[in-house]
């Protein structure tokens, strides 16, 4: 091999262990696993790296110096926040709203549980990432129109950013009330920013969040501006690093939206990446959706700290508008995903007389108590290890054996001799209680959003997805379950899939008048078209600033859009080109039935009139991976759903006893036997090299023609 722009590339930092994944022309996707370095992450990349370079026999010099494309998942964003790690942030609003991010939406709360959200009497507003003390005001002010009332006062202004700066601000973030009608006066303060404390970092909510709700876009940019010089930092580093490691491109990093985009990027927006693993792996069960002719898909993501679903509708991830991250709700548009903490490394105890389960992990250190790094909790994965779904001896390809007698004593000393139960129930216990979650999850996901989960299948990846899917499957009454190859990597592997993505946005009402029935009569197409190319003309330019051409770059549109009187909006596609009267009758239409499919049949009131909040253009470009990249799934090849139906079952290599309510028998298979075509009755273990694939009783799974093993439950 010519180790000249040979290799497609990707990794996904996860809470445990760091994935990469590895694509060259005529192969498959080649998959390494490196436990994570929490205080070095680049560290655990290069790890991956070394475990690449000694599979294809090459120096890790020549390795990296192969890499075509680069792309990368960091949770840089995510824990900063979720840790309060960030910049000593001040805030500028307009005079008179200095209290907006702290009156919030009334005495509620965002992200919490309901019984949570019940308690009135105890319950306590979660703190913005800005102290009340490093706000101030400006004197401005522009009415809804977008008329100038009042003009900047630019000394006032210039003082409040020097008071901000003697407090100790590294950051600022600048939110006028309606820069969303008039950008010009947060520009100039921003420039003023600039002037007086030129170290500091800035950010501008018309940048940031061209939306109106000045609570929503208010938040989103503090927190913009909280994470801006850290992930700054961390994602100059991270080039440097690689640039030094011999990488002949720039690296691109994951965004929430279900794109990649470059550093300098991610440095000015730092709130695009706070979904940038989990999104991943969303974007990789599109690629299986594609080629298995599944247009409707859960994407079931289990590691080591958590379990994170989202959901592919008619062959495309499903979008939100707004992401709620540590009590924060996060404005940016990303790919739905909800989340539990619920992993591998959950952590089991005994809580006033029961047994509870996470949310609390072990992480990569100390891990499990069987990974024998001194951790002493018993663990989701330790009840696994007790239970037989996975060999001690077989763990990361036999890399790391695993201590089955330490899982046995924790979980006996912890659960066991506390609940009156044997090792062996506690375990099972300890595995039907993660298994409740997740299932209760997936439900929420599902059925909350109008969904039916009967007329999905469920994909499971993650490290410990594909353990526990025969089970949470199996009490949704989903189609079937899907294991891909790649599943304990499946999120490295949707990064490797993404292109370069940009989204644009800007609130602009249109509305129709109460009692109306059309939309036509009463709205310009003209003008709602202007709308949609200036955003359209914004979101090319920014991708061609990036090496792309105009041929390579695929426009999508999408309004928010409400009844009159709402507060909330539901997203619905714009139809490509310039828009007519009747392309705006067809979009009010089909917003009237979406609303009753999420809402309920007889919901939606045409009377109170239509409006239309935001609009928003998703530009993407293509990226050019040459003869490499994933190609149509995982495994490569052609076939659909039912490839490898009627073929025998291969060989089992041994049989290992496994705990359901009793000992039973299962049938041991390797990775070398999930051939397309062969089939497999449970109850068995599919061991691979980085996770194994458990086939419950009275199940049975086949292997299409793409690697996939497909699991009916």
């Amino acid at each position: 091999m010519s180790p000249v722009e040979s290799l497609s590339v990707a990794s996904d930092i996860g809470g445990t262990f760091t994935d990469t994944v590895v694509a060259r022309a005529g192969e498959g996707v080649r998959r390494y696993k490196s436990p994570t370095t929490p205080e070095d992450l680049v560290r655990g990349v290069l790890d991956t790296f070394e475990l690449a370079a000694a599979d294809l026999g090459l120096s890790r010099e020549e390795f990296v110096g192969g890499i075509r494309l680069f792309s990368h998942g960091t949770t840089v964003a995510t824990n900063a926040l979720l840790e309060r790690r960030g910049a000593r942030t001040g805030v500028l609003h307009t005079a008179g709203f200095a209290d907006t991010l702290f009156i919030m939406r009334g005495y509620k709360g965002f992200g919490l549980p309901e019984a949570v959200l019940k308690n009135y009497r105890g319950l306590t507003k979660h703190p913005p990432v800005v102290e009340r003390s490093l706000v101030r005001e400006v004197p401005e002010r522009v009415d809804f129109h977008g008329e100038v009332l009042m003009p900047l006062d630019e000394e006032a202004t210039r003082a409040a950013i020097r008071s901000l700066v003697e407090a100790g601000v590294e950051a600022i973030a600048v939110a006028l009330l309606w820069c969303t009608k008039h950008p010009a006066h947060e520009r100039r303060v921003a420039e003023l920013v600039r002037e007086e404390a030129p170290g500091v970092y800035v950010s501008t909510s018309s940048e940031v969040l061209a939306r109106i709700n000045e609570y929503s876009r208010g938040v989103t940019t503090a927190v913009n501006a909280f994470l801006g010089p850290r992930v700054s930092a961390v994602t100059a580093s991270l080039r440097q690093t690689l640039e030094e490691a011999g990488l002949p491109r720039e690296p691109l990093l994951m965004q929430s939206n279900g794109g990649v985009t470059g550093v300098e990027q991610a440095a000015s927006l730092p709130v695009n990446f706070l979904l940038s693993g989990p999104v991943g792996g969303v974007v990789g069960c599109g690629v299986i959706a594609a080629a298995d002719g599944e247009p409707n898909i859960v994407t079931t993501d289990m590691g080591g700290t958590s379990f994170d679903v989202g959901l592919i509708v008619d062959g495309k991830p499903l979008l939100q508008q707004t992401t709620v991250i540590d009590a924060q709700p996060i404005g940016v548009p990303s790919v739905a995903v909800e989340t539990v903490g619920a992993g591998g490394g959950s952590i089991a105890r005994v809580a006033r007389g029961g047994l509870q389960v996470g949310p609390e992990s072990a992480g990569a250190q100390p891990g499990p108590v069987c990974y024998g790094n001194g951790g002493e909790e018993p663990t989701v994965t330790d009840a696994d290890v007790v239970l037989g779904l996975i060999n001690p001896d077989t763990f990361l390809g036999g890399r790391k054996a695993l201590d089955r007698d330490g899982a046995v004593a924790a979980i006996r000393s912890k659960i066991a001799e506390p609940l009156g139960l044997s090792v062996e129930d506690a375990a099972l216990g300890i595995k039907r209680i993660v298994d409740a979650k997740l299932t209760d999850l997936i439900r929420r996901t599902t059925v909350h959003r109008g969904y039916d989960p009967r007329e999905f299948a469920v994909v499971a990846y993650g490290g410990a997805g594909p353990v526990h899917a025969s089970s949470f499957g199996a009490g949704l009454g989903v189609k079937r379950v899907i294991v891909p190859p790649t599943a304990s990597v499946h999120s490295a592997f949707g990064i490797l899939s993404s292109d370069l993505v940009v989204t644009k946005e800007l609130s602009r009402s249109f509305l129709t008048p109460p009692g109306s029935s059309g939309v036509s009569e009463f709205i310009d197409a003209g003008e709602v078209t202007a709308v949609l190319e200036a955003l359209a003309a914004e979101a090319v330019a920014l991708l061609e600033s990036q090496g792309l051409g105009r041929e390579a770059i695929e426009i999508e549109r999408v309004v928010d859009t409400r009844f009159r009187f709402q507060i909330h909006e539901l997203a619905m596609p714009v139809p490509a080109g310039a828009l007519d009267g009747a392309a705006l009758d067809d979009l009010g239409e089909r917003f009237l039935a979406a609303y009753e499919q999420r809402m309920g049949e007889g919901s939606a009131f045409r009377a109170a009139g239509l409006e239309f909040v935001t609009w928003r253009v998703v530009a993407t470009g293509v990226l050019d991976r040459g003869d490499e990249g994933p190609g149509g799934a995982p495994g490569g090849g052609d076939g659909g759903p039912g490839a490898g139906a009627g073929a025998s079952a291969p060989e089992p290599i041994r049989r290992d006893e496994v705990y359901d309510g009793e000992w039973v028998s299962a049938a041991v298979y390797t990775e070398a036997q999930t051939v397309p075509g062969s089939r497999f009755e449970g109850p068995a273990i599919i061991e691979l090299p980085d996770t194994n694939i458990v086939i419950g009783r009275d199940q049975s799974a086949a292997v299409d023609a793409h690697g996939n093993v497909l699991i009916s439950v």
